[in-house]
């Protein structure tokens, strides 16, 4: 489905859906059926049993060469397009765009396959980059970076309706990617940190954690708390690499995903390695999971290393390689 942004967005929240009606209890109220259509899935639950049912369906061959392009729009020049998400209430497709200053396009697909440009939110004025968004039940967040992206940036919340912004929210620098928890009780954001050009600037990554329901109150994590741990982290494959750069200093949150029960969040620590687990309730980094490194001397590691040639060559190296992860 990875051709499909659209159908995998729509997908993710008949899911959130799901998990939502069942953690209120709701389920127990009605018979509830929902399909996810052309993900060969069903998800059904009903009075006589609380917890979903997962039934697989047959799996149907799918043939790429036959698929077709059903509607397209271009937002501009390179770098235009990037992030989105679908909210399907007012159906509107919010999508990342920061070709000319930083802006957000709101896509109309009320008329699908016919799609449009409604208009664009553009924040220039007070702020860096959009980086990310993200949506749940009528609302918009929108991580913008600072001006001077070294600063700290913002979460802009905005009503999808009427694309008014309902409350903006000071985090770390350089808010890299925004997500709702399940429930819509947290706006979270994996805030990189990076340096400027010359490093002689080099703020913290962190984490915040925006709490919904409690006005948007705002706790932003950072890792000063595993400096005495940076030993064991290094020795199981962490990476601190920066120019005199401290632990907390050169960690760079890079995505955020979020338990079920909305709990608890994991992030990932792209250039140094490893994975955070959050506790979103406390409020507090519970540990840092090193990755490790791969073998590569190993037969089952080979690797191709060159791409200065126009042929695939594995072979096996005395050398271990970090893995940095990006999505989660």
């Amino acid at each position: 489905m990875q051709g499909y942004p659209f159908i995998n967005s729509l997908i993710s929240l008949t899911e959130r859906l799901f998990r939502q009606l069942h953690s209120q209890k709701k389920i127990m109220k009605y018979k509830a059926l929902l399909f996810i259509i052309g993900a060969g899935l069903t998800l059904s639950a009903c009075k006589k049993n609380e917890n979903p049912v997962i039934e697989e369906e047959p799996l149907v061959a799918e043939n790429p060469a036959t698929f077709t392009e059903v509607a397209s729009l271009t937002l501009g020049t390179t770098g235009a397009a990037e992030i989105s998400a679908y909210d399907p209430s007012t159906k509107k497709l919010f999508v990342v765009n920061n070709a000319v200053g930083s802006k957000v396009d709101v896509i109309d697909f009320s008329k699908f396959p016919t799609i449009s440009k409604a208009q664009s939110l553009d924040f220039s004025a007070t702020s860096g980059v959009a980086n990310s968004v993200a949506v749940y039940d009528g609302k918009l967040a929108v991580a913008l970076e600072a001006t001077v992206k070294t600063d700290d940036g913002a979460i802009a919340i905005l009503n999808t309706n009427s694309l008014t912004e309902i409350k903006r929210v000071t985090v770390g620098a350089l808010p890299d990617m925004v997500t709702f928890s399940p429930d819509g009780n947290y706006i979270i954001s994996a805030n990189e940190g990076e340096p400027n050009a010359d490093y002689t600037i080099d703020p913290v990554g962190s984490v915040s954690v925006i709490d919904v329901k409690n006005n948007y109150s705002v706790k932003t994590l950072n890792f000063s708390g595993f400096e005495n741990a940076k030993a064991t982290l290094l020795a199981g494959g962490f990476r601190v690499y920066g120019k005199n750069a401290t632990l907390a200093q050169d960690v760079e949150p890079e995505y955020v995903t979020v338990s079920a029960d909305s709990k608890k969040a994991w992030v990932t620590l792209q250039e140094n390695n490893g994975i955070a687990e959050i506790d979103l309730v406390a409020g507090t980094i519970l540990r840092v999971l090193p990755l490790g490194t791969k073998d590569i001397s190993l037969a089952a590691n080979a690797f191709d290393v060159s791409d200065r040639d126009d042929k695939t060559e594995l072979g096996t190296w005395p050398v271990k390689a970090f893995y940095l992860p990006d999505a989660i």
